[in-house]
């Protein structure tokens, strides 16, 4: 099946409003029941458009995870953010103020992370990313060496505690998600023993 192209520019989409869309049409008939075409539909773009921005439903769920992501490594990057974990935790929180956001939609988008090895298994190469500048982040206060095994196993704990902590508190907990994240990120700071 062929799209007819309009002459002209392509359609000027909004992937925030595409990716609010999708979690809505997830959230009202379930992830597997719902189709590129259903989101395209929905979103009011045509099909390539809703494909310049994102593969595939996957990328769809992991949209405003790794861009909140994104923000967390801008605030780490102004002058002021600390070293080390204390400072992760400071900017976390911060980040998620900055970036604030729908919260029965993150709900949706989590539950779904956590329950479908599909949608995990498609955010695996932006957790990697995510797991190499959390590595770097501890290492800024030069009690690990950036690069080294200790800095990169710490970015994969912090790494893994982020999602584990975000994917436990849209299936189990009404605190606010920057509680659980700082209560989750301080124990693993601290040490498992």
């Amino acid at each position: 099946m062929s799209e007819h192209r309009r002459p002209g520019r392509p359609q000027i989409a909004d992937p925030e409003k595409i990716g609010l869309e999708a979690m809505a049409l997830f959230a009202e008939h379930g992830y597997a029941a719902v189709s590129m075409d259903d989101v395209a539909a929905r979103s009011g773009v045509s099909r390539r458009t809703l494909f310049r921005h994102f593969a595939n439903k996957a990328d769809l769920i992991w949209h405003d995870f790794f861009a909140t992501y994104h923000h967390l490594e801008e605030v780490l990057a102004r002058d002021e953010s600390a070293p080390g974990m204390a400072g992760l935790r400071a900017a976390l929180r911060t980040t998620l103020a900055e970036r604030p956001s729908d919260e029965d939609v993150d709900r949706v988008r989590l539950r779904i992370i956590g329950e479908s090895a599909e949608v995990f298994a498609a955010g695996v190469r932006g957790l990697g990313e995510m797991t190499a500048g959390l590595a770097r982040q501890v290492a800024r206060d030069g009690l690990l060496e950036e690069g080294g095994v200790e800095a990169r196993a710490a970015g994969q704990a912090i790494s893994g505690c982020v999602l584990a902590a975000s994917v436990w508190w849209a299936q189990n907990s009404d605190e606010p998600l920057p509680d659980v994240l700082d209560r989750a990120l301080a124990r693993l700071q601290e040490g498992i023993a």
